[in-house]
């Protein structure tokens, strides 16, 4: 397993972030600092500072959350998230990315959790898949959950065959099958779905 990275979840229910943030970090040691219908003032800040300093052996997981972050708190988070102690990560969610200062976006990664009311499109142009194109897709949902990889596969195939009209055969049908069943067991995300993306090109480039 690869060793977690301070990440910025961004979602409007920030209270289903934080079940996907728990389910992800369930084997590491995490403390949540988590405000859903309230600001993160600087107080809460102070707090997290404080917690991160406590020296840990293994990595340790902060998640910050709150409808919204006052300035003076995120100033004084920057320091930290600049450079952490050792074993630190910090996970922060809000509904909005714009919530945030430039200089909190530029140092830590993001990522877009939907939603359970809301469904997944890919924005994928199946008919045209480009390397490129697969590259993205791959690395944006690298970090998955395999529940969120599950869903994933079957948006992917469901697009694939109602939007793009692509038809196909048995065996190519079986392997998604066999896609989701790994993604099951917790194989990496990235394997399942870039052999995922590896069908559907295939399949078009076998219609050319």
């Amino acid at each position: 397993m690869s060793e977690p990275t301070s990440t910025i979840l961004i979602s409007k229910d920030i209270e289903s972030a934080l079940e996907y943030a728990l389910e992800r970090f369930r084997e590491y040691r995490v403390v949540s600092f988590f405000k859903p219908n309230d600001e993160f003032l600087l107080e809460d800040a102070k707090a997290v500072v404080k917690e991160a300093y406590i020296a840990e052996s293994k990595p340790k997981i902060l998640i910050l959350g709150a409808k919204g972050y006052r300035i003076e708190a995120q100033n004084s988070l920057l320091k930290i998230l600049e450079e952490p102690p050792k074993n630190i990560v910090f996970i922060l969610i809000a509904p909005s990315r714009t919530l945030f200062l430039p200089t909190i976006l530029s140092r830590l990664a993001k990522e877009e959790i939907k939603s359970k009311s809301e469904p997944i499109k890919t924005g994928l142009n199946l008919k045209n898949l480009s390397e490129w194109d697969i590259f993205n897709f791959v690395k944006e949902n690298s970090r998955s959950d395999k529940n969120r990889i599950k869903e994933l596969i079957q948006t992917v195939v469901n697009e694939a065959i109602t939007l793009h009209k692509i038809n196909f055969t048995q065996k190519e049908m079986d392997s998604f099958v066999k896609l989701l069943e790994l993604a099951n067991l917790n194989s990496r995300a990235q394997n399942l779905l870039l052999n995922l993306l590896l069908i559907i090109k295939d399949r078009k480039n076998s219609e050319i």
